[in-house]
């Protein structure tokens, strides 16, 4: 049983890149379908207000966290340099050492741009892995000819890039319909690293417009750093007013 940590009182799993490599390698060898959440900083505030969809996420096999900022509180430099999970990069660390490397993997997200940075991140981390196909979804589309599309392709992992809230929702309530061996949702966090990994295009160097590229991505930097901050205070300030008499759950018997 892995550790966690209480982030405005939700369970986040804590474990090493190691043990999640392992965990990843296990679950493709089985045929049941395992679910992960990359937890965002969105997505653990709405849990924190919204009961019903911190059940929704209670039901992750995995609840890991996405994003540095949700850890602000807990020594981030020191777990990462402990190498433990403190992103959404630890997922490319595991596809690096996958045990079979030809797995087959299927994207859904809310945008083309999005699917297929996801695609071309995931085949630049580990070459031997087959994107079998992606969709864009939205909320028009029959999920059950969405479904069909998934299933047609049997993918190893079917990895998710929707709005939080939105994708936790959809995959627990289909997960029964899903014929695949991991489910991985990444929205809200998926971002933040591909955005920083993005490979300078041949355009702009022909431009030379590189230092402006460049200055983009630093200032994604910068504005992880921000939301490391406000993160802060938003657990300081959950903390505080769960302190506060009468916002315990103490019945005083």
């Amino acid at each position: 049983m892995q550790a966690s940590v209480k982030i405005m009182d939700i369970d986040v799993d804590m474990l090493t890149n190691d043990i999640f490599t392992g965990i990843i390698n296990e679950y493709l060898s089985d045929d049941h379908l395992y679910v992960i959440f990359f937890a965002s900083a969105e997505l653990l505030d709405r849990a924190s207000k919204d009961e019903d969809y911190h059940e929704i996420i209670e039901q992750a096999d995995l609840f890991l966290p996405g994003e540095e900022a949700l850890l602000a509180t807990h020594h981030v430099d020191v777990l990462e340099a402990g190498g433990m999970v403190t992103s959404f990069k630890s997922f490319g660390l595991v596809l690096e050492n996958l045990q079979k490397q030809d797995r087959t993997i299927y994207i859904m997200a809310e945008s083309e741009e999005e699917a297929l940075g996801l695609r071309d991140y995931c085949k630049r981390v580990q070459p031997g892995l087959r994107v079998v196909d992606f969709c864009v979804y939205n909320s028009c589309l029959d999920d059950e000819a969405v479904i069909n599309d998934i299933n047609n392709c049997l993918p190893d992992m079917l990895v998710v890039d929707l709005p939080p809230g939105i994708q936790e929702s959809w995959i627990i309530g289909h997960a029964s319909q899903l014929n695949a061996k991991i489910c991985i949702a990444v929205g809200g966090v998926s971002g933040l690293v591909l955005a920083a990994e993005k490979v300078v295009p041949l355009w702009v160097n022909k431009l030379h417009l590189t230092w402006l590229y460049e200055k983009i991505v630093r200032q994604q930097s910068v504005k992880k750093s921000f939301r490391a901050r406000i993160f802060r205070k938003k657990i300081v300030q959950y903390n505080n007013q769960s302190e506060e008499p009468g916002n315990n759950n103490d019945n005083g018997d």
